[in-house]
């Protein structure tokens, strides 16, 4: 009985705190051009990375792997969320890797909101599957 008291709220902290970080880096990423500080390495037209956006990967990657590890730890709750809801489990994967693919590709496109676009895609697709695998955890 104790040993289910110490892990209930551990399960609780692991979204939020992830997300917190995760959100402090988006952030530092949101930051106006005035409090960038110099560009560091040029990537393609109007695309950068500064010395405030390398700060910023710092908390983005760190919060992004804690998500991930979480997401490892409790991909058992996510198979069978999966395999009650297939059909919508499917267009999630397909809305996520769609939206991947648009962050990584905006750096090279003409169109340069396509990021925008991919972000919402993928944080969709993340913050759905992190919901769900922390409401499993939840549930006896």
């Amino acid at each position: 009985m104790n040993q289910r008291l110490k892990t209930g709220p551990v399960q609780v902290r692991w979204p939020v705190g992830a997300l917190l970080v995760v959100g402090l880096g988006l952030v530092l990423l949101a930051a106006p051009d005035a409090v960038e500080g110099p560009v560091l390495l040029p990537i393609s037209p109007g695309h950068a990375l500064s010395r405030l956006d390398a700060i910023a990967l710092v908390p983005l990657l760190a919060g992004s792997f804690s998500l991930y590890y979480g997401l490892w730890r409790h991909r058992g709750r996510l198979r069978v969320a999966a395999s009650q809801a297939l059909a919508p489990a499917a267009a999630l994967v397909f809305v996520g890797g769609f939206g991947l693919g648009l962050l990584i590709a905006s750096a090279f496109s003409a169109f340069f909101w396509w990021w925008a676009i991919g972000a919402v895609l993928f944080g969709s697709a993340l913050l759905t599957a992190v919901l769900v695998a922390a409401r499993s955890s939840s549930e006896p």
